[in-house]
């Protein structure tokens, strides 16, 4: 077996010792020397600059600077394509939801404002059962047998209303309104003049089914009206020339009138808005007007008054 000299073995702790001082020397450089790859170096035969340096170039990558910063602190390497990427991202998902923000803060508001103005006229009359007050005012007059004496009479009325939809375009009412009716009588003979007067007071209770024409608020009606007479009074006056002399006579309540009465009806209105309903309504009765049977007045009987009212009214929706 071959022996190493002294001097050999030195020669060899020598070289060994050569051979591991520089890969301590660049573990060393790349673990403890505080120096990182150059970032904005891309490719073979990169350097290596102070982690302090590259923090500080970290800021500079995009807009996205605290993103960059905070990868930098915690020692993952971050391409400065993808943080620019990143922000351009961002910025770009901010604008959208800034203009989808702004569609659906003006678009709705905008469709909302149009549908409100565009239904007002018809609101009261598409969501479900509307109560209201109704005014009116209007005239009478009188058609049939004997009825050419008779005048035009003014009428007014006020009660309420309620309505009940069963669709889009069709729904029923019902009023429960107090009337006031006056009816005038003028004639002459070859006896003399004759003059009278009706007034009463009656409780009127209309049935109609209302058809929505279309958007603007347009409606018609067709129904029934039941009069029921609460109270009434007459006055007739007879004036009577003979030989040259007048002789004036006035009796009350000598023309009684009946106490229930039945018509037809036919309205059409218009919704202005939310609140307030315009219309013109006209009843015709079908039962006569005068009670004949109790008909005290010669010049009355066999009358058949069959009356026709009508009226302007205005609906306040509650």
């Amino acid at each position: 077996m071959k022996t190493f000299s002294l001097s050999n073995r030195l020669a060899v702790v020598l070289l060994a010792g050569a051979l591991a001082s520089p890969l301590a020397f660049a573990q060393g450089v790349f673990e403890g020397s505080g120096e990182v790859s150059d970032p904005n170096c891309v490719g073979d035969g990169c350097g290596y600059v102070p982690a302090e340096q590259a923090a500080e170039q970290g800021f500079s990558y995009g807009e996205n600077s605290e993103v960059a910063s905070a990868d930098s602190a915690s020692g993952e390497q971050v391409p400065a394509d993808s943080a620019v990427s990143d922000s351009t991202l961002a910025d770009s998902a901010k604008v959208a939801t800034m203009n989808i923000d702004e569609e659906d803060d003006d678009t709705p508001h905008y469709i909302t404002e149009n549908a409100a103005e565009y239904r007002a006229r018809k609101e009261g009359f598409s969501r479900g059962v509307q109560f209201g007050v109704r005014v009116s005012g209007g005239a009478n007059k009188s058609f049939g047998q004997k009825s050419g004496d008779w005048n035009i009479g003014p009428e007014f009325g006020a009660g309420l209303m309620a309505r009940l939809p069963l669709g889009e375009i069709f729904g029923v009412a019902t009023e429960l309104n107090y009337s006031y009716r006056n009816y005038s009588y003028e004639s002459e003979s070859d006896y003399g003049e004759y003059e009278a007067t009706i007034k009463e007071m009656l409780f009127e209770i209309p049935v109609m089914g209302q058809f929505v024409v279309d958007e603007d608020g347009l409606f018609f009606a067709l129904g029934v009206n039941l009069g029921l007479k609460m109270s009434g009074e007459s006055e007739f006056k007879q004036t009577i020339t003979a030989e040259g002399h007048k002789s004036k006579d006035k009796r009350s309540n000598t023309i009684p009138t009946v106490g229930v009465e039945i018509g037809g009806l036919a309205d059409i209105g218009y919704v202005v808005n939310r609140w307030l309903v315009l219309d013109v309504r006209v009843v015709q009765n079908f039962t006569n007007l005068l009670d004949l049977d109790l008909i005290a007045e010669s010049t009355l009987m066999h009358s058949k008054l069959y009356t026709m009212h009508v009226s302007l009214g205005a609906t306040l929706l509650l």
